[in-house]
């Protein structure tokens, strides 16, 4: 052995009865502490105790090999799951929409997204999901949470309408609660195809956001006024009622031009094999 190689091996053997002196440091100051002790507070404690610093990291390490992790905060799910997750997040579905918000037939492109409605009492959210062809809602859920179970449920909801979406391409942002292992699970599972957009970029979801300034606009700035509702003043019980009446109303009354004047749904009725009208403009009628 090289004269380098010995005091190399001499440096491995002290840290590592340096490193087993810590983890008795640690054991005991974790049975004092009812194990509450995080990595960062307890490689002050150790600094402290030894008279010299030691690096967060090789605390972190020594307390993950000794199995001597603070137990406050436990884990919420196993190791699978979370490895499961860990997965789930590098396999992001890529955009199968880029930016061409249409279908030429009914339950081919479907969009998705999250809206708050925000009063004097509290905010709600609602999630939707709208067909790119003629622009119906054909799913919605209201939640006092933006999670997972709120797109769960819209997409349940969908399914319960709509039994076969085998192929259908539903298009969402990169939002968390759409990214989450459980949404991904149950909406593929009914057959959907996901797609999501780019990361801040509005415009990768902008049917979404079009219906979404329509909703606010036509149902809640017209009725209570915008700054009013801007301000809070309205009670969010009275949001939620509004726009609950103003879907089935945008579904089933509302013209649209893009639609020669009609409703979402009669449009769909008129045309349920996907004819797709073209609106021609005064100028191209002569």
């Amino acid at each position: 052995m090289s004269r380098k190689s010995y005091y190399a091996y001499l440096k491995r053997v002290e840290q590592k009865t340096e490193n087993d002196a810590i983890a008795d440091i640690i054991r005991e100051e974790q049975e004092s502490h009812a194990t509450s002790i995080g990595y960062r507070p307890m490689t002050r404690i150790v600094s402290d105790r030894l008279g010299k610093h030691i690096n967060s990291k090789r605390i972190r390490g020594i307390m993950k090999d000794n199995e001597l992790q603070s137990q406050v905060r436990r884990m919420k799910f196993s190791k699978e799951a979370y490895a499961a997750r860990r997965a789930m997040k590098g396999n992001v579905p890529a955009d199968l929409v880029k930016r061409r918000f249409f279908a030429m037939a009914p339950l081919q492109k479907l969009a998705e997204d999250i809206t708050y409605l925000t009063g004097c009492d509290g905010t709600l959210y609602m999630n939707t999901i709208e067909d790119m062809y003629n622009g119906e809602i054909l799913a919605y859920a209201i939640s006092s949470s933006p999670d997972a179970a709120l797109c769960i449920e819209t997409v349940n909801n969908l399914h319960e309408r709509f039994q076969n979406l085998d192929g259908v391409i539903l298009h969402t942002d990169l939002g968390s609660s759409y990214m989450s292992a459980e949404y991904r699970r149950i909406a593929e599972g009914f057959g959907l195809k996901l797609s999501t957009g780019r990361t801040a970029i509005c415009y990768d979801n902008a049917a979404m956001e079009s219906l979404n300034g329509i909703i606010k606009t036509e149902s809640l700035y017209c009725r209570f006024g915008k700054t009013r509702v801007k301000d809070r003043r309205v009670p969010v019980a009275l949001l939620k009622s509004a726009v609950i009446e103003f879907i089935d109303y945008y579904n089933t009354r509302r013209p649209k031009k893009k639609l020669g004047f009609l409703s979402p749904v009669e449009f769909r009725k008129q045309n349920p094999r996907g004819t797709y009208l073209m609106v021609l403009t005064e100028e191209q009628n002569g």
